[in-house]
């Protein structure tokens, strides 16, 4: 295996970058007190008075499907509705190449819930998963599990994981079991 000087083995960016990452904040000044005033102003106006706002101009829940005219192999290229299948498609359920919603399957999943080649959201289960638990051949997220996982909690064959804990099989790189528990 070709080295560079004054590398070893098994060394790689991902290694670096997560020593990086586990040497904490260069900035360590206190985050100003109108910052947390306008950070719960702004929180309360979304978790509580907008959704308000929202049932109050629309009572009904209606959500309208709509699927477009323009096909691609017998697939329309737009779709949108509670389960919509198209090329793009965004919904509660969608399926399709790109597919944006809730509970999304397609090749690149956005979702609450992503199940695809490219999955982002909440919990995603893909080839290249970034979410909050990540579970793939490649996945980053808070929990992630893959054949390379980077994340607070990393478990895989390479798992990388700055200021967490990190199981790895053939290599693994995070911080040390006294320093996480005490």
């Amino acid at each position: 295996m070709l080295t560079r000087p004054g590398s070893t083995p098994g060394s790689g960016w991902m290694r670096n970058f997560s020593d990086r990452l586990s040497s904490g904040p260069a900035d360590t000044r206190p985050v100003p007190r109108r910052f947390w005033v306008l950070y719960t102003f702004l929180m309360t106006l979304f978790i509580v008075f907008l959704p308000m706002a929202v049932r109050r101009a629309k009572p009904s829940y209606e959500f309208r499907s709509y699927e477009s005219s323009a096909r691609i192999a017998g697939i329309p290229f737009f779709a949108s509705g509670p389960a919509p299948a198209a090329i793009v498609a965004i919904g509660a359920r969608p399926r399709g190449v790109i597919a944006i919603g809730g509970i999304a399957f397609g090749v690149i999943a956005v979702g609450g819930v992503a199940v695809g080649g490219l999955a982002i959201g909440g919990v995603s289960l893909g080839i290249f998963a970034l979410a909050g638990l990540a579970i793939g051949w490649q996945a980053a997220g808070g929990g992630a599990v893959g054949y390379r996982a980077f994340g607070g909690l990393a478990a895989g064959s390479y798992a990388y994981s700055g200021n967490g804990a990190a199981y790895g099989y053939h290599e693994a790189c995070g911080r040390q079991k006294e320093k996480l528990f005490g």
